[in-house]
């Protein structure tokens, strides 16, 4: 399964995100295929990785995403369907990608009002409605799929997707159009690591995940620590 990283500009951490994320799908990742990167590229990234040169056009975080995706799938000649990344993906179990469930946080999309992405998740959920989807919350912190010819079947769903003020949120528009073409989600425990006071208290709030997302907070507090314990060496995917 071919696997594309959303990348944008401006890390906190110099892009050791990315770095140490492709480090855990090249330890723990069963069937990858190819590796590509839309947006940003640290230079440290090696030719095992087809990078798609896509600059941010817009202000808001979704849109950007979802233009992304859109102009590489345009592009490049990726495979029908694939998998999408975040840079702070990091999976710490063994993975079978070619068999990766359609992960679903809950059955109803919960937004807000509170910050640019719950305005984005209620925003998401109404327009899903209105265009009679399902309404699944299917952006879980770790991979989701993309199909290509559901893609362009929908793609004036997209476009309008795009407009919305916030922008709609990709994996769950995505996700909910693969669930009414039939696909059975799977319920799953979101993690995102953000503060912790321990390592004790790190590994508790793990649990027996097979991957984990971080939040800013999560640096300060040592996660670059514990992640560099777990993937200490290079990989296939740096120079």
């Amino acid at each position: 399964m071919d696997i594309l990283y959303i990348v944008g500009t401006g890390s906190k951490w110099n892009d050791n995100e990315l770095r140490y994320s492709l480090r855990s799908i090249a330890k723990y990742g069963k069937n990858v295929g190819q590796v590509y990167i839309v947006g940003h590229k640290p230079d440290w990234v090696s030719s095992q990785v087809i990078h798609i040169d896509c600059a941010d056009h817009f202000e808001r975080k979704h849109k950007n995403m979802m233009y992304k995706v859109i102009v590489a799938t345009e592009r490049c000649n990726m495979s029908d369907h694939f998998l999408l990344s975040s840079d702070d993906h990091f999976y710490i179990k063994e993975t079978d990608f070619d068999n990766y469930p359609i992960y679903s946080k809950s059955d109803t999309i919960k937004g807000g009002s509170k910050n640019s992405y719950e305005k984005s998740m209620y925003w998401t959920g109404k327009f899903l409605k209105e265009h009679g989807l399902p309404c699944y919350q299917t952006n879980p912190h770790c991979n989701t799929h993309f199909d290509v010819e559901i893609y362009k079947k929908n793609s004036e769903l997209f476009a309008k997707g795009i407009q919305l003020e916030y922008g709609a949120e990709m994996n769950c528009l995505m996700g909910n159009l693969l669930i009414q073409a039939g696909a059975k989600p799977t319920p799953y425990r979101d993690i995102k690591v953000r503060e912790f006071r321990s390592r004790e208290e790190l590994l508790e709030k793990l649990g027996d995940t097979h991957c984990f997302s971080i939040g800013d907070d999560a640096i300060r507090c040592g996660i670059g620590e514990y992640l560099e314990e777990l993937f200490p060496e290079k990989c296939r995917y740096e120079k």
